[in-house]
């Protein structure tokens, strides 16, 4: 078998993060992404871990649907994407809603982290969010 070369698997790499979300969902994703990386910045565990400079980086894979949350209808989204620190890179998993539609501002539900040293056994370390009620996990929300 002939090897491919590292240009060619690097243009598929690119070829995979340009078409791993769908057009439609490229506001709700960035938006997503932009809350993920404030939570990853301010956990003290994955800036010890990444160091800093922590970007949300390319996103390997989403899911999308709809659902009935807190009464109301909405469009929700996970995504796995990459990390990018100072010191190492680590994996993402994001979970988060926008109203149905996707008219209004995203909220971020649910963050975890895996291929860390200070995750073992496989596991994924679960990032803590402030409650929706505090409005700091919403897109565009103030600090």
């Amino acid at each position: 078998l002939k090897r491919t070369p590292l240009p060619v698997m690097l243009a598929g790499g690119l070829l995979l993060f340009a078409t791993s979300v769908s057009p439609s969902q490229k506001n709700f994703t960035n938006q997503l992404l932009a809350l993920a990386e404030e939570a990853l910045r301010t956990d003290p565990t994955v800036v010890m871990e990444l160091g800093t400079g922590i970007e949300a980086g390319g996103v390997y894979a989403s899911s999308s649907g709809t659902a009935v949350y807190a009464g109301n209808t909405v469009d929700q989204l996970i995504l796995q994407f990459q990390i990018n620190g100072g010191n190492a890179w680590a994996q993402g998993v994001a979970y988060g809603i926008v109203p149905s539609g996707q008219q209004g501002e995203a909220t971020l539900l649910n963050l975890e982290v895996a291929n860390m040293d200070a995750v073992l056994n496989g596991q994924s370390f679960q990032i803590p969010l402030k409650q929706i009620s505090d409005d700091t996990n919403k897109a565009g929300a103030d600090d």
